[in-house]
Order: structure tokens, then sequence, then C-alpha cells
């Protein structure tokens, strides 16, 4: 035992290591026995035992080996090494650790290392490892150093991932870096080569360009790795997908390098290098696992994140190399297209020369009178120019691409030229009805420019800017600064979006959805001012914000441009002026002899002119108020107006387009025109014509987008749309039938082939129109309200009826929903509920019909009855077809029906009066939706009593007007409703006067004439509800103090506690009773007795029951002669059959019960222990169930302390569940309420049964204690205490307490009654003492009570040992003094050692 002690005491704790230390035995040759280690050795060991931390202790010569459970994992292979030189646990370290430890065993100084690397081998193959660690000195007893303490942390883990998160830094760097492949492969390989610790080998190999075979590798150390190593799995990687982990690296491959570990590399991974976004692997890496580690899931992680990094980079190189590929394609297409514009341009001069030569000269020859004629050469004279104005951009643009483009720089007064040039635009401008502001005054020097080029430069921005700006004005302003020319073109325009900026100089960019005189245009004006700009070494700038205007501003310098920016004149000349090969437009009208700036401005005034509004007044003729444009006067004088026909609806945003097509279709239709989609839509909208042709470039909203506006409104749906596109192509038709259009024409197109387009689509449109003419006046022919839904449900169609009936007609079409009839969610959320659930299901069910409310468009409210069924259209998708007819006058038939029998329903479960007015006030909110409703008895009192639908309102909360109402009621004749306010109220009589009821009606409510009547209907209902629920209050009032005046004595005996709980409404009075009746010899008969029915007839047969059985039992019968006797009475009584009844007579000084029992429930009786006995026996039918049964008597002796209980069934009877289970519970409430008073017990078990709505039928309840409390009351006289106690220990004896606990009480009630008569009354002797003693099952408690004031205590040593008896003998004493005497409270637990 005591080595057993010593070895817990030495290696403490339940560890393996504390095991072995115990059970080791520690021999000479080792450390000795452990009791003669010095206190420092057991000390150490100690704290490295009860350690969580790994710890070592170093001790002796030879530093013996000791450590501790957290130390185990540490050694892996080498535990256990419990006692053993140190030298031998690590050898392999030891020449790195052997040194530190002797140094601090010759020193006496502690050292530490920090992630040192430590190689071993503890899981047999060598390992890299890291450490952090301590080495403290231990002294034995004599302060000599025997041994080192350490502390010791494994941080391999730690160290290893930072070296790995190293090189998925030093990867991720490289992004971006890398153009080409092979040098992305270059850099990884150059990373990985500086981790060889890490990745001591690694080889990447590419997918071939025919994705067959791998054609490119690149190792980490070339010089230390013979060639490729075709073994390698990576074509299986690369057709699979995975990557494959291979055990045997140095078996089947030899040695690779090692990254400066001591054995090459036994593990590798060969991992796919996926494509960019989720494509097929573009190669695949081998990266082998340094031997020092082994290759776990964490290691095959991290490679895995080298080789996603891997094939990111060489991913992003081979994005790279394909954007330069597609860059060198775009060029060669860019350098193609140029050429072929250039070529185009030349090609196209030669033929419009020969257009423009011919028509000025017919324009010269021809008369002043064919107006006709010349107004046609007028536009091929337009025409003309502007298609040379923009071959002329082009082949700016090719030379200025080609390095072409001479221009020819000459000193210029720029001030006076440039407001030559912006006067060209000024008739334009005022035309258009803008303000032109022209500011250029002179400049300090002259400036050197091109002058044709200058001249493009500001005509193309005066152009832009009168071609985007519909308010304000346009300002020209030029000016020097900082050493520059500034020309400055502001407009008031609708702004470029900010979006938009960076791209406004790009070749072919055009701002979509901009408003503008006309949707023609190139794209290439700005860009060619840019070009043309940066020609003379200047710079543009534009600033611009939506709806505000645009701001271009020009800085040329005044210097002449360098050497080689300029060509010789004759050359610009021949390339700009035009010469043989070049002439155009500008050469022929120079030829005139006007100026040159104004011949080459005349195609942007002219294509400006023809943006603006005619100069005459036909726009106003124009049906659709919107901007027309017809023919020419001449035009129209010669052609043939029909006086009716079909009517065409002409949309081009190009002028001349326009009275083209107006002059061709003239003769044979009614046509309109428009200028662009908008204008168009809004024109179909007021008036569908029969076509629509259109272009499809157009301003505002273009062809597609009238289109399909169109299309989406039911009112043109069905018109006819031919588009005209300069866009040829089939794909161009394609995207135009698909918009919807009926048919697609391509510029040029012949006037026949227009004609016979148009002639078939108006015949179209004529069998639409019939077919919809037909389909309309079946639908107009409807007695319903006809309406039709589209796949959103917005109401697409109506007819006439639909209009009638909720007001809403065809000129709000369509109708989104929610549908403007819907009733209103906050007034009436029901009714708008009822809208939404019917609207669900036409749009999830095939058909169905519905019942809901609506709301008129002048705020009355409709109820209508709607039948639907769904219908697929090829076009529209799926619709909904449906009608709706008015039920509002059915509807309130059935509502009033319905609120009378809802009424009716809901008064039946009024108990009295106040119930039923309540309920009807409740019933009236409901019905209503109302805020509140409130009534007012009106009686002789001063105020009315009120009453209130909601909780917590008041007749002074009331608004006055609401009680002003409430008071003028009483003067109108009763049923008839008054509205006013926003609510509306009635007076009916009631029973204690006038009654007025007001409906706080909701926001938005009004009370209709059929509300009023239905208002009166239930009202009247509720008058006659009121008078029955009145006749019935007082008729229950009237049983009630019947049955109460009759239940019970009022005095009981001692020891008895009854209870009497009527049921809950509406029965309430019953026929439960119960009697405890005092015999003349002592004894006490109880009675409990339940008479079937629940009302004053019931209430009467029972007291007629109890009368008589109190008249029987006081002739001294048993309980089975009283109940034999009782059957013969209760046959002669109406009512009385088939009650039940029990009958007992209790002998209360002995606990001796005689029962008997006529179909009533058992009583029980609770023993102190807890165990439940049932009064089973002497049971028979209910009282004149039948044939006179033989009444029996049983016995029953009541157990000291024990507690009777009888009851009705009423008490323990629910339905659903078992009698048993009711007097089960019944019973365990009893026991459980053991050590309560019998007041309070009675009370606790009428609580605890009692279900959560209140009992269902009466109650009668008599409970009973054995013994019966003693009480005495006595004289205060010495010679009382004899026979105080004589009494006190009979009582004491049949409680059943035992001899000891008995004496004990005797003892210290003698001491409280002695006191009392001593120290109450010495100064007033004669007063009277009140003994009261009780008995529950646990508990005795005594009080006794004077009417005296006790002295304090005597100082003498043989007085005052009254009290401390009393505390001695009993468990709980208290005194306490008042201004009546003094009250002494004892109490004594019933144990069982004192109960013995």
């Amino acid at each position: 035992m005591r080595n057993l002690s010593s070895a817990h005491l030495a290696f403490p704790g339940d560890g393996e290591m504390a095991r072995r230390m115990r059970d080791y035995s520690w021999g000479p040759q080792a450390l000795g026995d452990p009791r003669d280690w010095p206190a420092s050795l057991r000390t150490a060991c100690r704290i490295c035992l009860t350690s969580r931390f790994p710890m070592i202790v170093w001790w002796g010569p030879e530093l013996r080996f000791l450590y501790n459970d957290a130390y185990m994992p540490l050694l892996g292979d080498k535990h256990p090494a419990l006692g053993l030189p140190g030298r031998e646990v690590w050898s392999e370290i030891w020449d790195t650790i052997g040194p530190m430890l002797d140094s601090v065993l010759s020193s006496g100084q502690a050292t530490w290392s920090e992630d040192l690397l430590l190689p071993m081998r503890r899981h047999g193959y060598w390992e890299e490892t890291y450490w952090t660690y301590s080495y403290s000195p231990l002294h034995d007893d004599d302060g000599a150093v025997r041994g080192v303490f350490t502390a010791v942390t494994e941080s391999t883990e730690q160290v290893v991932g930072r070296h790995r998160l190293a090189v998925l830094q030093n990867l991720g760097a490289q992004a971006g870096r890398g153009r080409g492949v092979a040098e992305v492969c270059e850099v990884v390989t150059e990373i990985l080569s500086r981790a060889g610790q890490v990745v001591p080998y690694a080889a990447i190999y590419l997918r071939a360009a025919d994705g067959t075979r791998d054609v490119a590798e690149a190792t980490l150390a070339a010089s230390t790795m013979p060639g490729p190593a075709p073994g390698w799995p990576a074509v299986e990687v690369l057709h699979g997908g995975r990557p494959v982990v291979l055990r045997d690296v140095a078996a089947r491959f030899g040695g690779l390098p090692s990254g400066g570990w001591r054995d090459p590399p036994a593990e590798a991974m060969v991992l796919p290098l996926p494509g960019d976004a989720g494509g097929e692997p573009v190669g695949a890496m081998v990266l082998a696992a340094s031997a020092g580690r082994t290759l776990d899931a964490a290691y095959q992680d991290f490679l895995g994140l080298v080789a996603r990094q891997s094939a990111a980079l060489v991913n992003g190189a081979i994005a790279y190399q394909a954007q330069l590929r597609r860059a060198e394609e775009l060029a060669v297409l860019d350098r193609a297209k140029t050429t072929f514009f250039s070529n185009i341009s030349h090609e196209f001069r030669t033929p419009l020369t020969l257009i423009m030569g011919p028509v000025e000269e017919l324009r010269r020859r021809l008369g002043p009178a064919d107006d006709a004629a010349r107004s046609e050469l007028d536009v091929i004279h337009r025409n003309g120019l502007r298609l040379g104005k923009l071959v002329n951009s082009l082949l700016d643009f090719s030379r200025i691409e080609a390095g072409r483009m001479r221009a020819s720089y000459e000193p210029t007064d720029l001030s006076a030229f440039t407001a030559e040039l912006a006067s060209v635009f000024r008739s334009a401008i005022e035309r258009a009805g803008l303000r032109y502001e022209v500011d250029c005054p002179a400049l300090s020097a002259p400036v050197y420019v091109d002058r044709e080029m200058w001249e493009k430069i500001v005509l193309n921005l005066l152009s832009n800017a009168l071609k985007f700006t519909f308010d304000g004005g346009i300002t020209v302003t030029l000016g020097e600064k900082d050493g520059q020319a500034v020309l400055r073109v502001a407009d008031t325009g609708t702004g470029i979006p900010q979006a938009e900026l960076p791209q406004l100089f790009d070749r072919f960019h055009r701002v979509q959805n901009v408003r503008a005189r006309s949707n023609e245009g190139s794209g290439i004006g700005l860009a060619l001012v840019r070009e043309l700009v940066g020609l003379h070494r200047g710079t543009i700038d534009a600033e611009s914000s939506e709806h505000e205007g645009t701001a271009f501003t020009v800085r040329l310098p005044f210097t002449h441009p360098p050497a080689g920016d300029a060509g010789a004149a004759g050359d610009a000349g021949a390339d700009v002026a035009g010469g043989p090969d070049d002439a155009d437009a500008e050469a022929g009208v120079a030829a005139s002899g006007r100026p040159l700036f104004v011949v080459s401005a005349d195609p942007y005034v002219q294509e400006a002119m023809r943006w603006l509004p005619p100069a005459d007044d036909q726009a106003q003729n124009d049906p659709s108020g919107a901007a027309t444009a017809g023919a020419l006067p001449g035009a129209r004088a010669a052609a043939r107006t029909p006086s009716e026909g079909p009517r065409v609806l002409l949309a081009d945003d190009n002028a001349d387009m326009r009275e083209y097509l107006e002059r061709l279709l003239r003769p044979h239709y009614l046509v309109s025109t428009v200028t662009d989609g908008r204008a168009a839509l809004d024109a179909a909208r007021v008036r569908p014509p029969d076509l629509v042709i259109s272009d499809v470039m157009m301003p505002r909203l273009d062809g597609l987008g009238l289109v399909a506006a169109l299309r989406a409104d039911p009112r043109t749906a069905d018109v006819p749309v031919l588009l005209l596109s300069a866009r040829a192509g089939q794909d161009a038709a394609i995207e135009g039938l698909d918009a919807g259009a009926d048919d697609y024409l391509v510029k040029p197109f012949s006037a026949a082939e227009l004609l016979a387009r148009v002639r078939a689509s108006v015949q179209l449109s004529r069998m639409r129109s019939q077919h919809a003419r037909w389909r309309a006046a079946l639908i107009e022919s409807l007695h319903e309200a006809f309406f039709l839904s589209g796949p959103d449900g917005a109401v697409l169609e109506i007819n006439s009826a639909f209009a009638d009936m909720l007001g809403y007609g065809p000129e709000g079409l369509p109708y989104p929903a929610p549908h403007p009839w819907w009733p209103d969610a906050e007034s009436g959320p029901d009714d708008r509920r009822m809208a939404e659930e019917a609207y669900r299901d036409t749009r999830e069910r095939a058909g169905g019909n519905f019942h809901v409310p609506v709301r008129h468009r002048d705020g009355r409210r409709l109820w209508v009855a709607g039948s639907f069924n769904e219908i697929t259209d090829s076009d529209n998708g799926r619709l909904v077809v449906g009608t709706l007819r008015d039920v509002t006058a059915e509807h309130y038939v059935i509502q009033r029906q319905s609120a009378l029998a809802s009424l009716g329903q809901v008064l039946t479960r009024a108990h009295n009066m106040a119930d039923t007015l309540r309920e009807a006030l409740g019933e009236l909110h409901r019905l209503w939706h109302a805020r509140r409703v409130v009534a007012a008895i009106w009686t002789d009192a001063a105020g009315p009593s009120v009453t209130f639908s909601t909780a917590g309102d008041e007749w002074e909360s009331l608004a006055p007007a609401v009680r002003e109402q409430l008071a003028g009621l009483r003067e109108r004749a009763p049923l008839t409703p008054a509205a006013a306010g926003g609510g509306a109220g009635v007076s009916l009589e009631h029973p204690s006067g006038t009654l007025t009821i007001w409906i706080d009606l909701a926001d938005g409510r009004t009370l209709t004439i059929e509300d009023q009547t239905l208002l009166s209907l239930l009202c009247g209902q509720l008058g006659q509800a009121l008078s029955r629920a009145h006749q019935t209050d007082q008729q229950r009032e009237t049983a009630l103090a019947l049955q109460r005046s009759i239940l019970g004595p009022a005095q009981l005996p001692a020891g008895f506690s009854a209870r009497y709980e009527p049921a809950t409404r509406p029965l309430e009075v019953g026929g439960d009773w119960h009697d405890i009746i005092g015999l003349p010899d002592g004894r006490i008969a109880i009675v409990v007795g339940d008479c079937v029915g629940h009302d004053l007839g019931a209430a009467t047969v029972m007291g007629q029951l109890r009368s008589a059985c109190r008249a029987l039992l006081l002739q001294d019968g048993s309980p089975g002669q009283v109940l034999a006797a009782m059957d013969r009475f209760a046959a002669s009584v109406p009512g009385a059959e088939c009650t039940t009844m029990c009958c007992a007579i209790l002998d209360p000084a002995t606990g001796r019960v005689s029962y008997s029992s006529a179909g009533h429930p058992p009583a029980l009786v609770v023993h102190p222990d807890g165990r439940v006995d049932l009064f089973e026996e002497a049971r028979s039918f209910p009282l004149a169930a039948g044939p006179t049964p033989r009444r029996r008597d049983a016995g029953y002796l009541l157990e000291p302390r024990s507690t009777l209980l009888l009851y009705t069934d009423g008490l323990v009877e629910r339905r659903g569940r078992p009698l048993t289970d009711g007097i089960s519970e019944a019973g365990i409430a009893v026991m459980s309420g053991g050590e309560d008073s019998l007041e309070d017990l009675a009370t606790r078990l009428m609580t605890r049964l009692a279900p959560p709505d209140g009992y269902g039928d009466d109650v009668a309840m008599v409970l009973y204690r054995h013994p019966a409390p003693l009480e005495l009351n006595f004289p205060a006289e010495i010679g009382q205490l004899g026979p105080v106690r004589t009494r006190l220990r009979q009582w004491l004896d049949g409680c059943g307490l035992g001899i000891r606990l008995a004496q004990d009480a005797l003892v210290a009630a003698g001491e409280a009654v002695a006191n009392a008569i001593e120290h109450g009354h010495r100064e007033r002797p004669g007063g009277e003492i009140r003994l009261r003693a009780s008995v529950t099952a646990g508990t005795l408690r005594m009080t006794v009570t004077d009417s005296g004031q006790w002295l304090p205590p005597a100082p003498a040593p043989f007085r005052g040992k009254g009290i401390p008896l009393m505390q001695a003998f009993m468990d709980r004493v208290s005194i306490e003094p008042d201004g009546a005497g003094t009250t002494v409270i004892m109490e004594a637990r019933i144990t069982g050692d004192r109960s013995s």
C-alpha cells in the first residue's frame, strides 16, 4: 500500500504515461527508485504528466527520456521510449540537439529554437519536420544541474504551409506578365525551381494544335534531369481530365531532382491544366512531392492549386496570342475595307458626274411652265449632291488611312472665312425657328489652314447642330487663346448621354434613341472632322448634357504645319477639288463662277432644308396633327385625289422620299404623311388606316419599333404594315417580317412593284376589317358585358354592355391589371381579395365562373357573375374571353337571407341580454367591415349604457358628432335607418328602454338602399332576440336564487367543507345538490344528488328531493332505507326520474361510515400515504328508474388523517374521456392537497378539475377530513388544565399519531395553556382561552389564543422554561401578540419515527 501511494504521488494522473511510469521497473541502471529521486525531478515529472502541452524531462548523464501523453504522437514509431537514453531515442537528430543539451548541462543556461528543421525517421521514412522548443536546466537537491526540462511544439504544418503559400503567391503575381506560351512555361518553371523543397520536380505538357498528342515539355532542373520521360501518363490525364497519383516514381523513373532533400521524390501527381471557361484541358502538369513529406490530401490540394494557377497563366498566354491574331486579322480587314472604299468611291464619281451634268443641263433648258418636271429634277439634283457628299467623305477617309491625304495650307483670315461659311446656314436655322448667333472677331494673325478641309469641319458641325436642335438656338464663336485659334459651335439641342461621349468621334458610331430631325446619316461626319482637325495639328472635344445641349470646340495652332504635312497645291487640287477622274457636283457648280465654299456647302444646306417642315400651310391638313410633307403645288394640281377610298399612312423622315411616294399613291388612295414613327403611331391610334407604309430608319421611333407598338395595341393590331428599307439581303427582310410586318420592300424599288404590293396589302386589310366588323357586331349584340384579356392579364377588348355596366369604355383600352374596377384594398380588403382570387382563376384555369364585387366608375358597388374560357392564339399566345352579368339585386337578396341566418345562429350562442347585444354588434361589424359599432341603451338614468363591437372604447372616447347621432336616433321611428357623416344608425325597442345603434363605416364606404333594408331586418331580429333573452334571464335568476337558497346548511359541522358551482352558460341552472345533516345521536348524514335537467324545473325537483331526504334521515333510517323511501317519493314527483344520489352516515367519533348509492359516482377516500379507496359497494340503480330495487348498506372505517370526497358527475365527467380517468384525477388532486386546510383543498379541487372553458354541468361536492378539528373554549383558570389535557389526549389518540408525538403535543399544549392562564390573565382573571387542534396527512397544528397580555419572562432560574419546552417538542412555534390578546401557533411534522 505504501509503494502504491508513493507511486501515485510521484506519477499522478490516469494517462498512459502516468501508468507506464508507475509500472516501470526503475532499477539502478535507469534512474533508481523514484522515492530517492531529487525533489526537482519528482516535481518536473508531476508537471510534465499533468500538463496537456508536450513536455520532456531529460535526466542524468545519459539524459534518460521521460515524457507525457501529449508528446506521444510526436514520437511516432519510437513510442514507447520511457527511460531510454536520449541518444538512442533521437539518434538521427542527436548531432543537432545533443550539443544544445550538453550546453545546458554544463552552463546551467536555458536555450531555445524556433521552427528548427530536424529530419527524422519516426514513420519509416526520412521526414521533413520543424520544431519550436526550449531547454531549461533542472537542479538536484544539491543545486547541481542534473537534467533538462523541455517544452516542445511541432510547427511542421505551419512552416510547410508558409512555404506553399509563398509558391502560390509568386505564381499569382505573374498573372498578365507572360505573353507567349513558351514564356509562361519558363516563368512557371523558374518559380518552381526556387521552391524545390516544396515541388522538387515539375514538367508541363501542352496539347498539340490538332489535339492528338503532347508536343512541349518544361522541367524545373534541366541540368540534373535527363531528357523527356515518356512514362508520365500525360495523355491519359489529357483525355480523362482527372489527376493521376503515382506512388512508385523512383522505381519507374529513377532519381528525379530531390529539391535539396536527401532522397529523390517517391510520389508525384499528373494534373490536367483546365482550359479557359471550363473547356477541355490545354495540357498536363507533372508535379513531384518532396520525399520528406507524404503525399496526403493536403499536399494533393496544394499541387492542384499550383496546377490551376499555372493553367490560368497558360490560358492567359493563349488568349493573348489569340487576341494578337485577331488584331492582325482585323487590321488586314480594315486595310481591305479602306482600299475598297477608295476604289468604290472613285468608281462612284464617274457615273455621278454623268448624272449631275445632264441634270444641270436639263434644269437650265427646262421652261418655267413645267413645274412637275422641274420638281422631279430638283429631287434628283438634291439627292445627287447628297450622294456626292457621302462619296467625298468616304474618299477622304480612304486617303487619310492610306496616307495620301495632302493638304494645301495657306494663311487665311479665319474669322472672315468662318463667318461666311456660317452665314450659309442662316436661312435654314431661322426657318427652323431657332436663334442663330455668329461671333467671329478678327484674330491677331492669319491661320494656316486648308480652306476646303476647314469648310468641311465647319459645315459638318453646323449640320450636326441643326439636326439635333429643336428649341433655343445655335451659337458659332471664333477667338484665340493660349496661342491657338478656338472655334466653338454650341447648341441647345437634345444633348448626348455621358456614356456615348467616349465613342462620339469613332467612325460609323451613331448615338441611338436620340431625338433628331432625321434618322439618316452614315456616322462618319464627326469622325472625318476629327481626322481633318488632326491634319492641322489641332484638337477637338465635345461637352454635352442631356436635354440641355452640346458644344464642340476646335483648337488650331497659328503656325504653319511642318513641311512633311503639306503637299503641292496641284496635288491637293487634284485630290480634293476634282480632276478628270474626280469630277463631281462641286466641280460642276464651281464652273459657274460662284465662291468655292458656297458650292461645297450646297449639299449640306440642301440636306438640312429637307429636314424642315414645308414653308406653306399644308402641314395644317395632316389628320394626325403631326408634321406632314405633301407634294409640290404643281404635283398636287396634276394628281387625281380620290374623295373616298382606302386610307394609307406614310411615315418617312426623308422629305424627298415622302413626296415621291405620295405622288405615286395619291391617285389611288387617301394618303397621310408623317415624319417619324412616333407621329405615325399617334395617327394610327386616333384613326386606324387601311395600310401603314414606313421606313425602317427613322428618329424617335424606328420602323421595327412602330410595328411592335402597332401590334401591341388592340386598336391597330390588324393594320397591315409595309416596311421600306435600304438594308438589302434576306436577313434584313426576315428581321422585318419577324417584327410583325406584312411585307418588306428593299430600296431601290420600282413604282410598279410598290403599287402592286400596296394594292395586295390594302385588299388584305379590307378582308381583315370585314371580319373585324362582323366580329364586332356579334360582340356588340351580346346583352352581357364582354371582355377579352391578353397574356399579361390586361383587358384588350370590351363591348358597349361592359362600358354601360362598369362605366369604363374602349377609350381607356388596354386596362392593365390591377383593373380600375377592382374594389379598393383599403376600404374593402375582403372585396379586393375576392376580385384578386377571381383574376388568378382566369390566369391559371382553362375556364370557370366567379361571383365578385366590383366598383363602378362613379364609385357604386356592384356584384357581377362572370364566366370565362381560355383560347390560344398563334400570334398573341394565351387569351381569355369572358362575360359579366350584373347580379347586384340577386346578391342582396341572398345576402339578406344569409345575414339573417348568420345573425340567428350567432344569437343562439348568447346566454343573456348582454351577450345577445354584444354578439349582434360583432356580426354587424363583420358584415359591413365597419371600424366599430356602438349601441346605447337609453333609460331614465342620466347617461346611456354603451356597448362596443371593439374592445377598449368608452362613451367619452366617441366623437361628439357620433354621440349626437346616437342620441338623435331616439327621435326617429324604430327600425328606420339613417345615414350621415360616414356612418349609419337605427333605433329599436329594448326591454330596458330605447336602443340606438351606430355603425361607423370604413373610409369610402356608403350605406346603400340595400344596406339600409338589410339593417332594418337585422335590427328587427335583434329586438326579438333581446326580448327572448330578457325572459330567459329572469327565469335563470329565479332558478339560481331558489337553488342557492336550499343548498346545504350555512354552518357546516367541524371537519367539513362543501362547494356548489353552477355550469357555464347557457346551462348554469341545474339539479345538483349536497346536504349535511346533524342527527340526534351525534352522527352526521351526508347526501349528494343529481337531478336530470338544467332549468328551473330541475331546480324545483332538486328542492323537493332534498327536503324529503332530510326528513327521512331525521327519522333515524339507514342510508339504504332512506334511498328505498326516496325511490317511492321520486316516482311521484314529475321530473325526478333517474335522479342519482349517494347517502352516507358518519360517526365522527369513530370514523365509521355507512352508505348506499343510487346510481351515483362512487365516493373516494384518500389515505395519508396517498392510497385511494372507492365506495363501490351498496350501489344500485338511480331513483325511480324502474322496479324498486333492494337498497343495501355498506360500511367503511375511515383511517385517521384520511379525506373523504363525495361529488356529482359534473366534477369528473368530460366528453371523450372515461369516467374512471376523471375519478383518478380527483383522487390525485386530493392527495396533492393533503397539507392544505380543508377550505383551501376544496378551492384547489374545484380549480384544478375545472375544464378550460368552465364546467359544462353544475357541480356539488362535500369534503370531510377525519378526525375533525378539535376546538375548546374554556375560562382562564388553573383548574381547567386537567380537563383540557384529557380532551386533547382523546383527540390525539384518534389522529393515529403514536405515543411519542402525542405526548410531545400534550406537553407543548399544556405549556401554552399554562402560559396563557398565568401570563395572559394575571391582571384580568376569568378571561376566555381557545384551543384549536387540526391534523392533515403530514402535519399536526395547534393554536392557543387568549385575551390577555403576556409579561416578560422572570429572571429567576426556575422560571421562563415554557417557551423553550414548546420549541423543543414542536417543529415550529410562533407567538403572535396583538391588541386583543396573544396566539401561540405550534406545528409538528408527522414522520415515521414520531408516529410509531
